[in-house]
């Protein structure tokens, strides 16, 4: 049994069924919970990282997703990874089975899903993309064995403690005209592309989809044999339960890149109230006792506010907020974060054990204000049902069983049965049309065409729930032409391929 197969207490299952299911998402757009995928590939290995594909998968395998009428990708997007939507047109399937694909395979008992900063985009979009297509959003995070995971924690958890045996590259050594962000940035550069440049990891082009998730189990292969460690200490931590019961015991060391470079994406944390999944944090550098001198709504504003947007001579409290079901890098034994990596880190080890007993004295004092934190700026604006997956609570047992009859009928039985569904929720009977136009609408009624002409021409015309307009759409091609070399080949075909899916588009829905 290869390291990292320890049974963790949610698992349910024998070890010898554990597999990692690493993917990635090429999308339309950086909006992970509205903007669709273009392109998913995913790879299967066992808990010893090498190919091992369940029934029915390949070892490395490609799906693309055909466009819907009521959507325009963004030209900067299409840019960036090459694919176009004439490209998923033509390779792509409805996005009905591109979901049910990819759902099957995560949802393979016992499969850990992971990639490169998946938690922080690619789970969620496939939440959103089960979601509008009547699949549980939620199962592959804990039914059956499944769990979630994600590298990008670990790699900054490696850096941050050890670093040893591992090149880093540095913003400032990087190539300007490659990565523009180099102009203006300095210190450890993060990006998968970068670190496996670095380090000699075969990674044949960043931004197709399978090229990535390759070259991610390339830098997980380093990572488990030079730390193997910190490996098996970030995979136990998928489990919710030991984050929480490592926060409920005292201090905790806690590597992430929100707290910053500058500071070693490192802080000795304690816990200042939880809810649920989220956590609020305090950062031991600082004393927790100036709570006690603020009142209910100095705390609120010194937590929720950005720093840009406070008072001058006003600051930010040191909480951060952690969610413990997204595999962060907790460690309760304090002695994971060296002298030398502490002193360096702005850390004094025993200044923050003292803090955290003064963390424990004021805590109920606060407890119901930070509440109020935690629900600040919460549900104020109506969602649009393709996005409100977290508003309006849990799914109905009745409406998960329709659920179950919709995937399981043929497009020509949903639109014979179609009228007679009643949801529990009603927002349902929204998603049921366009779930059937999106996928397949050459079974809509006349009436139901009219509809969905109407319901594109807002979108796509009016801009209804926040979408990229055709007006908008053509000037973005526009600018990114200005900005760039004209003599570029490969941008003029995709601008060209991009102008003619604009006039397309928009011709359909005017």
């Amino acid at each position: 049994m290869g390291r990292g197969a320890r049974l963790t207490p949610t698992d349910g299952i024998s070890d010898m069924t554990q597999s990692f299911y690493w993917y990635d998402f090429e999308t339309f757009g950086i909006r992970s919970r509205t903007d669709r995928p273009a392109q998913f590939a995913g790879m299967r290995t066992d808990m010893n990282l090498e190919p091992s594909p369940a029934a029915g998968e390949e070892a490395g395998e490609v799906f693309y997703a055909k466009p819907s009428e009521d959507y325009l990708p963004s030209p900067e997007s299409c840019l960036l990874t090459g694919i176009v939507p004439q490209l998923c047109e033509e390779r792509g399937m409805p996005e009905s089975e591109f979901a049910g694909r990819i759902f099957e395979r995560l949802n393979v008992p016992g499969t850990i899903s992971i990639g490169y900063n998946t938690l922080g985009f690619d789970d969620e979009v496939c939440r959103f993309l089960f979601w509008r297509n009547f699949l549980d959003p939620y199962s592959h995070g804990w039914k059956d064995g499944c769990s979630r995971w994600d590298l990008f924690p670990l790699v900054c958890a490696v850096w941050a403690l050890r670093g040893d045996g591992i090149r880093w590259p540095l913003w400032e050594e990087l190539d300007p005209e490659r990565f523009p962000q180099a102009a203006v940035r300095k210190g450890v550069c993060m990006k998968l592309e970068c670190l496996t440049e670095a380090n000699g990891i075969t990674h044949g082009h960043a931004h197709d989809a399978l090229s990535d998730v390759e070259a991610t189990i390339g830098l997980a292969r380093l990572i488990r044999e030079k730390e193997p460690k910190l490996w098996d200490w970030a995979l136990a931590n998928r489990s919710k339960e030991q984050v929480r019961a490592a926060l409920e015991k005292g201090p905790v060391v806690w590597v992430s890149p929100k707290i910053g470079v500058a500071r070693g994406c490192t802080m000795l944390g304690g816990m200042l109230y939880a809810n649920g999944n989220d956590v609020l944090m305090w950062d031991l550098r600082e004393d927790p006792s100036v709570l006690r001198t603020l009142s209910r709504e100095e705390i609120i504003e010194r937590i929720t506010t950005p720093q840009s947007k406070l008072p001058e001579g006003v600051t930010r409290l040191p909480v951060r907020k952690m969610k413990i079901n997204a595999s962060p890098f907790v460690c309760g034994a304090l002695g994971v974060l060296s002298p030398d990596r502490a002193a360096c880190y702005g850390i004094d080890r025993a200044a923050a054990v003292e803090r955290y007993q003064t963390l424990l004295e004021v805590r109920p004092l606060v407890e119901g204000i930070l509440a109020e934190c935690l629900e600040h700026g919460g549900g104020l604006e109506p969602v649009d049902v393709d996005a409100a997956l977290y508003d309006g609570g849990f799914t109905s047992a009745g409406d998960k069983r329709r659920f179950t009859e919709i995937r399981r009928s043929t497009p020509d039985q949903l639109a014979a049965s179609a009228p007679r569904i009643v949801f529990d929720d009603e927002r349902f009977t929204e998603m049921l049309f366009r779930f059937r136009a999106r996928n397949w609408p050459e079974t809509l009624s006349v009436d139901e065409q009219d509809a969905w002409r109407r319901h594109c021409a807002a979108r796509l015309l009016e801009g209804a729930a926040g979408s990229l307009t055709v007006d908008r759409y053509f000037e973005e091609i526009d600018e990114l032409q200005a900005e760039g070399d004209m003599e570029d080949e490969r941008r003029q075909m995709i601008f060209e391929a991009l102008y003619d899916w604009g006039e397309r588009v928009g011709a359909a829905c005017s």
